[in-house]
């Protein structure tokens, strides 16, 4: 009888915990089927297509990945539209004062706009504004036309412009970005190719002025132009350059900052999400502004001799100097690790120059050459008349 009912309440026992596994299996399975959508979701998330840090002055790339991929960069095109305008206003062929009459073709341009109006009438700064600012597309157009005749034209010029620039993997087919109609050939532009032309756009002090401009009015202050570049504000040296986004391109950004001497260029292209584009240019130029920096090698380094010999002059010894001082972009760290080369003789002959070049220093780090300067004379030193000679060596 009590085997009996313990064999009963072990069966019961049993039934509960096959119940308890039959309706807890799924729901365990279900959280790990999300988790593993998760996992594969996070990993089919493409961040970007290239990526490319430059510093600005030398065009040296501090960190790149696909920078030679021809990518679609929607917007980013205008970065040329405005770079011929500029070039064009410096040459005097333009003028920023110039009235602009709106197109019927530049009225009827879609997409990111400042809704112009056939027969509108605008200065070329005006437009000039919305584009960098607002990245208006009519604007563009409008330019465009202003310049070349036609929009067409246009477009050529800016692929003969890139082709001077040497943007190799560069393809222009519209002034403004925006896809072309099914089956027609696209824009294109590598991380590297927008590099080189933001190193050619950020050359003009007003370009830079616009980028930097959160919000201006346009159309006697009806309309605000709103800078869609939202790192303005939110990191330390930011100042420009050019957001691009449609759908078959994704999200992309060239954004340039300067902290103290040093001016950094970083571009994302084909990001998958606006925030991430943000993120990864934020990361970029961080970590540059953390790593490297100018240093003035002279200071770093300075020759031992400070005086040469001098044959026959009036006087036997001349101060030596280093022409010029001389920077070179370096790691934040490798100061200790830059060597100095010295080519110097033992000694010249009079006369000698003020300024008179008498040697050479070349300045290296880890085999690679940083920089060079001249050593020159210090002072002037007259040569030796004869009878002064005479005297000399009695």
């Amino acid at each position: 009888m009590l085997f009996a009912l313990g064999h009963h309440r072990r069966s019961r026992l049993t039934v509960i915990t096959a119940l308890v596994t039959l309706f807890t299996f799924p729901l365990i399975l279900g959280v790990d089927s999300a988790s593993a959508r998760r996992k594969r979701s996070r990993k089919a998330v493409i961040p970007y297509r290239s990526i490319l840090l430059l510093e600005a002055n030398t065009g040296k790339a501090l960190k790149a990945k696909n920078e030679r991929l021809p990518t679609k960069p929607a917007s980013i095109v205008k970065m040329m539209t405005a770079l011929i305008a500029m070039e064009q206003i410096h040459r005097n062929i333009i003028h920023l004062d110039d009235i602009i009459t709106t197109s019927r073709s530049a009225s009827r341009i879609g997409g990111q706009q400042v809704y112009l109006k056939q027969g509108e009438k605008f200065s070329l700064r005006d437009l000039m504004k919305s584009i960098i600012i607002s990245s208006a597309n009519d604007s563009s157009y409008a330019v465009a036309e202003h310049i070349a005749g036609d929009a067409e034209a246009f477009v050529d010029l800016m692929n003969q412009r890139a082709k001077e620039l040497g943007m190799t993997n560069t393809r222009f087919v519209n002034v403004n970005g925006l896809p072309p109609g099914r089956n027609k050939p696209t824009n294109q532009m590598s991380a590297r190719d927008a590099g080189i032309l933001a190193r050619e756009l950020i050359k003009y002090p007003l370009i830079m002025k616009w980028s930097a401009t959160k919000n201006a009015p346009f159309r006697n202050g009806s309309f605000i132009l709103t800078n869609t570049n939202t790192l303005l504000g939110r990191f330390r040296g930011m100042d420009g350059l050019k957001t691009g986004y449609h759908r078959k391109a994704g999200f992309s950004i060239v954004a340039t900052a300067k902290r103290k001497n040093l001016r950094l260029i970083a571009v994302v292209m084909g990001s998958s999400h606006s925030r991430r584009r943000f993120k990864e240019a934020r990361r970029l130029l961080a970590w540059g502004f953390t790593q490297y920096r100018w240093v003035d090698l002279s200071q770093i380094k300075k020759p031992e001799r400070r005086q040469i010999k001098v044959l026959k002059g009036q006087k036997r010894m001349v101060r030596i100097r280093l022409k010029e001082s001389v920077e070179a972009l370096v790691k934040r760290g490798d100061g200790k690790r830059i060597s100095m080369k010295v080519d110097l003789p033992e000694e010249i002959p009079a006369p000698v120059r003020n300024g008179q070049k008498v040697g050479r220093v070349t300045y290296e780090l880890g085999g690679d050459k940083l920089g060079g300067v001249d050593l020159v004379a210090a002072e002037p030193v007259k040569k030796l008349g004869f009878f002064q000679s005479l005297f000399r060596f009695r």
